[in-house]
């Protein structure tokens, strides 16, 4: 069986729905993965103190489970940074894009093509990335409906039938 990096990277060199799928069923498997994971409250303290230290090893302590999360990613880099590893901060926003732009792939963000996500806080990173504020969050059968205050809605599939037909 392939390791998550190795999922990782097949899906970095060849982002399309099998390699994603792979990649997803596998953190899905992983024995702490956590649908409600919010990374960013967790670490918020230790990242207010400059504890950069702390939010790394924190944020690892989560993974497998964290691995394609795009808080989690954008968390490490933004711990690295703080430390002074820019190379290791840079690798960790690709990350955090590509989880982004991984869930892009998968829909529109329609009612009738929503977005897949794993975890409730990828559909706010979705929405936070986009630029928008979310006013409000209500499940619609398996769905995720959230609000902007903007007005902008958009739904977020979180069953787990991650790629479209």
């Amino acid at each position: 069986m392939a390791t998550y990096a190795e999922l990782l990277d097949v899906y970095l060199r060849d982002p399309g729905p099998e390699s994603l799928r792979a990649l997803r069923e596998a953190i899905l498997e992983a024995p702490n993965f956590r649908p409600d994971l919010e990374i960013t409250e967790m670490i918020a303290p230790m990242m207010s103190v400059g504890d950069y230290a702390g939010a790394i090893a924190a944020v690892h302590g989560l993974m497998p489970g964290a691995i394609f999360s795009p808080s989690a990613h954008a968390a490490l880099a933004d711990a690295q940074r703080g430390l002074g590893n820019l190379e290791q901060a840079q690798r960790e926003s690709i990350l955090a894009q590509s989880a982004l732009d991984s869930i892009i792939s998968t829909g529109e963000g329609t009612e009738s093509e929503p977005w897949s996500v794993l975890r409730t806080s990828d559909a706010y990173d979705v929405v936070l990335a986009s630029g928008k504020t979310p006013r409000s969050q209500v499940a619609v059968g398996k769905l995720d409906r959230i609000v902007c205050t903007d007005s902008t809605v958009w739904f977020f599939d979180t069953s787990n039938d991650f790629v479209r037909a």
